[in-house]
């Protein structure tokens, strides 16, 4: 039975759930609270990260956390503040902190990341889009001996899972990369990981579909919800216009959580505020291979004419204010480990902020509620959401099909926390 299916969220998510369920036979409109494409997936570091099958709750991040959060320079840190939700989802956060919880993820972290990939490639072959795809994997630089040994262990791990890694010393690195020098001891080689550039790609995808028959509606913020026993019977806008369709997929990241207490749904998440900027390539930035700064916590993706250099994760901050320190220590860092770089801060183009969903388990929630039938829940991918895109649209098409979804996402499920 054909749909007419409202997307509320515009982002990889929505886009990518628009075009899977276009292709199935469904009618789409899509809403979005701002113009496509300008929240957190334009800012992204544009990366499909198989290497990240470890939860974003994990015993290092425990181990780190507190020096972390009391330095205002760090990778990670959180703003004082006596919010019951935060300090609730910090509890939890920090229960999801231990060996065993990534041992009982890994494998699905890594299923769910190597489906997405290969999604990517097949809508690759499709020449109605028109976006690139390169299987260029990812390179963790080291400057600490520890931070190496650390990394080491991952490789293993990453061996363990049938994934392609390995440890380079500098001159393995000199060979990957001749025309860079790096201040660091070695580095880690994720090979089955690729990048996109996120903006194009949904704007790629947007163009299809505008011209197959998908409607947008940008800046139209989706504000209240009307239901009627176990459903939802429409959407209202800001503007007090009613939307009534036949089901409903919520996919608009942090502010998800908003929308799904008027339907009695707990997803805890936290806006896990990071800053992003590109400058132009130049000699010390002629590389082609995306890296992670291990100490610093930095991505940097190499592109045709420029490279995005993005990190911090802050939590306690809901603006999208450009935070000037965050966005230099960014900077500074890729000047301490890019020799010959010395970027100045007029060097940073298109400065950008934005609000990572992030679930305390480091897991997302993708789902149909218990309690509204004819509701789709998606969110909290944290530093995943262009990672997974492709195979969150694709498990949201099979869900409003009432089809097997093609891996199992029993561990997504959107009601563990009420």
């Amino acid at each position: 039975m054909k749909n007419e299916i409202a997307i509320i969220g515009g982002g990889i998510s929505g886009i990518c759930s628009a075009y899977y369920l276009h292709k199935s036979g469904h009618k789409v409109t899509v809403f979005d609270a701002n113009e496509i494409g300008t929240q957190c997936s334009s800012g992204n570091a544009g990366l499909i990260v198989p290497s990240h099958f470890e939860t974003l709750s994990n015993p290092g991040i425990l181990k780190k956390g507190f020096k972390w959060m009391l330095n205002p320079n760090s990778p990670f840190f959180l703003k004082p503040s006596l919010d019951l939700e935060l300090i609730t989802w910090l509890f939890k956060f920090n229960t999801f902190c231990t060996k065993k919880h990534v041992e009982n993820n890994k494998h699905f972290l890594r299923d769910i990341n190597l489906y997405s990939l290969s999604l990517y490639k097949d809508l690759l072959e499709d020449n109605n889009i028109d976006f690139d795809l390169k299987q260029s994997g990812l390179l963790m630089l080291c400057k600490e001996e520890k931070t190496l040994k650390e990394e080491e262990l991952i490789v293993n791990e990453a061996i363990s899972l049938g994934l392609d890694a390995k440890v380079l010393n500098k001159d393995e690195l000199k060979i990957l990369e001749p025309n860079a020098s790096f201040d660091v001891l070695g580095a880690t080689y994720f090979k089955d990981d690729s990048k996109i550039q996120p903006y194009d790609f949904i704007m790629a995808m947007k163009k299809y579909l505008e011209k197959n028959g998908v409607k947008f509606f940008e800046n139209c913020l989706i504000d209240d919800i009307k239901t009627n026993k176990n459903n939802i019977t429409s959407i209202i806008d800001q503007s007090s216009v009613a939307h009534s369709f036949d089901q409903y997929v919520f996919t608009s990241g942090i502010f998800t959580s908003k929308l799904a207490k008027k339907i009695d749904l707990n997803l805890p998440m936290e806006g896990g505020k990071g800053f992003s900027f590109i400058s132009y390539k130049n000699e010390a930035l002629n590389f082609s291979t995306p890296m992670i700064l291990a100490e610093e916590k930095v991505a940097i993706t190499p592109y045709d004419d420029y490279v995005r250099f993005g990190g911090t994760m802050m939590l306690g901050v809901n603006d999208l204010k450009i935070n000037d320190r965050r966005i230099n220590n960014i900077r500074k860092s890729a000047n301490k480990y890019i020799n010959g770089l010395d970027l100045k801060q007029n060097d940073m183009k298109d400065q950008w902020a934005g609000l990572r969903p992030c679930s305390p388990d480091g897991i997302p929630y993708i789902g149909r509620s218990e309690k509204f039938s004819n509701v789709i829940i998606a969110t909290g991918h944290a530093m995943m959401g262009v990672s997974l895109g492709p195979a969150t649209g694709c498990i949201i098409r099979d869900l409003i099909n009432e089809e097997k979804t093609k891996i199992n996402i029993s561990k997504m499920n959107i009601n563990r926390f009420n």
